[in-house]
């Protein structure tokens, strides 16, 4: 099986054309014609992630973020981020990233973080769209500050922030993992009693708090993390590879 092969399985699942406007999911860097050897996925690409891949002879690092985003105008290999580039070409190993097309696909990570949380009866939280960012749906009503407490043990979170009303009774739940502050005005029109991500600014969660929306801010790592086990799985129905994952945690942020 050629790395193409099972690009092209995954973008049957999960279609690149589905990215924002602004994302760049898809091929980072390397050779799709290349034989396939190991897989290894992970959230970023991280110079220990690259070693483990070198390490295992993985040929292919899929990753959630995309390692490319802006336009590069120098090559400085100096540069810890140029120097990552060269290390993977050096290797030959190819990147793919899977960003928003992965959560917005069906199956993908808003509908896995909804199977964590046993969210159901899930539905797109975007509003007017049928395919789109974010999910919302019902769970057994219960005291916002215990389903926050459940949040963090599912997600592994070592912090959570809370905004608005933790001791109300919620049923109603909407998700986004990553930074998903633009879907508050959705979830507050579809009448959520909290949702569920990250990177939540301090006047985003004043203002919804302030609206009667709950939020649970669970970090923009914990709340993406679990997808690559997700694809793992989905992965290993796609190929007879090994395939390795690769998580150093959120270990760039240090809480106090």
């Amino acid at each position: 099986m050629e790395v193409r092969e099972l690009i092209e399985k995954l973008n049957d699942k999960y279609p690149l054309d589905l990215q924002e406007e602004w994302d760049n999911s898809g091929l980072q860097i390397g050779n799709i014609n290349d034989e396939l050897d190991n897989i290894l996925i992970s959230l970023d690409l991280e110079d220990e992630g690259v070693d483990f891949a070198i390490k295992n002879n993985c040929n292919l690092i899929i990753t959630h973020h995309p390692y490319l985003f802006n336009g590069i105008k120098s090559i400085n290999l100096t540069d810890s981020f140029y120097n990552r580039l060269k290390k993977v070409i050096k290797n030959d190993i190819v990147v793919f990233a899977m960003h928003t097309n992965l959560d917005i696909a069906n199956d993908g990570l808003n509908d896995n973080l909804c199977e964590i949380l046993n969210i159901q009866k899930r539905k797109v939280l975007e509003i007017d769209k049928e395919i789109g960012l974010g999910r919302y749906g019902f769970i057994n009503p219960i005291k916002a500050c215990e389903f926050a407490k459940n949040v963090k043990e599912q997600l592994s979170a070592e912090k959570l922030i809370c905004y608005g009303d933790m001791d109300k009774t919620i049923k109603k739940v909407a998700v986004c993992g990553g930074s998903g502050s633009s879907l508050f005005e959705d979830a507050t029109k579809r009448d959520c009693d909290l949702m569920i991500t990250g990177d939540v600014s301090y006047h985003m969660g004043m203002d919804y708090s302030n609206r009667g929306l709950s939020i649970i801010d669970a970090g923009h790592f914990a709340s993406e993390n679990h997808v690559i086990y997700k694809l793992q799985d989905v992965i290993s129905k796609m190929t007879n590879r090994e395939i390795f994952t690769y998580s150093k945690g959120d270990s760039f942020r240090t809480f106090i």
